[in-house]
This record gives C-alpha cells, sequence and structure tokens, in this order.
C-alpha cells in the first residue's frame, strides 16, 4: 500500500514539474526582460565619405539659374556641422555652387543652391546631394524632371526632402507601425519606446500606435524588436521575427 501512495505522489511531482517546465519555456520564448535605465537606441548613419570636391560650375557655360532652398530633416540636425555642404547635379555634373548651412532663430538648417542650366536640360537626372560631415556620409536624392528657368522654389513653401531616404548605406527602407496586444505584461506609459534590430544594431526607434522608418541593408535580414517599458523599468526583447515586404507602409502587433 505503502508503495503505491509513493508511486502516485511521484507521479503527481512530475506532472506538477512538468506543468511549471511548459509555462516558462512558452514565456521564455516569447521574450526576456532585464531590468535598465532607459536605453539611448539610434541608428549609425555613419559612413566612410571624406568631404566632397564638388566645384562650382563655369557660369558662362548655362542660359540660366534657378534658386532652391532646402531645409535639414529633423533626423539629421543633430548631426550638422559648419563643415557640411550641399549641391545640386545634372547628369552628374556639378550645377550649383556648393552651399554651407544657415542656422535661423529656431535652429532651422537650411541650404540656398543657384543651379545653372540649359533650355535643353529636359528630362536630366538631377541628384541633391547632402554631405554631413559628422557622420562621413553622403546622402543623394535623385529623379528626372526638366530645368525651370528663373525659378525660386522653397523660400515661401518651405522644401523638407527626406535625405535619409537617399542613404546609401541602408538602401531598402519601410515605414512600420507597431501597436501592442490586447494583454500585455506592463501598462503602456509615457518614456516608452520600441525599436528594430538586426543583431544588436539598432535599425529603426519609434512609440506604441505611430509610423517610423526601419532601416535595411537588404530585403531577406531577419527582423527583431525591443521594447522599453518606463512602467517596469526595463527592456522587453521579443523572439517574435518581424519580416517586411516590398509594401513601404506595414503595421505589426507585438507578442507576448
Amino acid at each position: 500500500m505503502s508503495m503505491k501512495i509513493d508511486k502516485i505522489i511521484v507521479l503527481i511531482a512530475a506532472l506538477t514539474f512538468m506543468g511549471c517546465s511548459s509555462d516558462d519555456d512558452e514565456q521564455s520564448r516569447a521574450y526576456t526582460f532585464v531590468n535598465v535605465a532607459l536605453p539611448k537606441w539610434s541608428v549609425d548613419f555613419k559612413g566612410n565619405n571624406s568631404s566632397p570636391s564638388w566645384l562650382a560650375p563655369d557660369p558662362t557655360k548655362y542660359e540660366s539659374s534657378m534658386f532652391i532652398m532646402v531645409q535639414l530633416e529633423d533626423a539629421l540636425v543633430p548631426y550638422s556641422t559648419d563643415a557640411d555642404l550641399m549641391t545640386v547635379l545634372i547628369n552628374g555634373e556639378c550645377r550649383a555652387v556648393p552651399a554651407v548651412r544657415n542656422v535661423d532663430e529656431n535652429n532651422n538648417i537650411s541650404f540656398v543652391l543657384k543651379i545653372r542650366g540649359n533650355s535643353n536640360d529636359r528630362n536630366v537626372l538631377f541628384s541633391l546631394c547632402y554631405y554631413c560631415a559628422a557622420l562621413n556620409q553622403i546622402f543623394s536624392l535623385e529623379g528626372y524632371q526638366s530645368f525651370a528657368t528663373e525659378i525660386t522654389y522653397g523660400f515661401d513653401e518651405g522644401f523638407v526632402p527626406s535625405l535619409l531616404k537617399g542613404c546609401p548605406k541602408y538602401p531598402v527602407q519601410n515605414t512600420l507601425t507597431v501597436n501592442l496586444p490586447a494583454k500585455a505584461p506592463f501598462t503602456a506609459a509615457d518614456g516608452d519606446c520600441v525599436a528594430v534590430f538586426v543583431g544588436n544594431e539598432c535599425r529603426g526607434v519609434g512609440t506604441v500606435g505611430k509610423p517610423f522608418t526601419v532601416f535595411r541593408t537588404a530585403e531577406n535580414e531577419t527582423l527583431q524588436l525591443r521594447y522599453y517599458s518606463a512602467q517596469k523599468g526595463g527592456v522587453y526583447t521579443l523572439t517574435q521575427t518581424v519580416t517586411l515586404t516590398a509594401q513601404e507602409e506595414q503595421t505589426i502587433t507585438l507578442t507576448f
């Protein structure tokens, strides 16, 4: 009789242990958590470009000119210095005196460009090129258009191109919105943030429910998510992987 009771006790203990182990394994598969201060996540845009040798065009070779004022987007402002340069190339030829930055009373940064051209510059490749000295990186936006004679642009209406889209380090970019599930192990609070990683390299930082940009070197990169909870005072590293398609804007829900 005693042996029978002992076997029952052992069986119950084993089943209890298996049940606890299963719960723990399920949780460990979902995420890991570490108590840390608010992390300083950021994308590394640094390149290896030296200061470019852009030369001012010979004005005698061109019939006319146009003026544009380019305002630097907010994401690049923290990296801007007086060593920055900007110009416009047409079919690879420098057509503007390389401009230096102007800082207004609101700390907005802008570059004024006088672009030279001819009436036969029709459907030509325009390249807006920005050299950020602090990042050793040239950002370039390209598009085909025709030269507009004696026109000014960006002075009244504001022209703030997304130069980050022209970052050669991250040619694949997506806009991602991350949402929380109905049940999460914390309550969302001010100060929370979410980030996308490839290994330990940050590729985008944002807040829940708002779109932010994910920067990728290739389409087939495996992405993972980290979430900082101000309420819990730590970072959840999710085992959930993210697959982004060619679609520019996507939405996902975190899995805890």
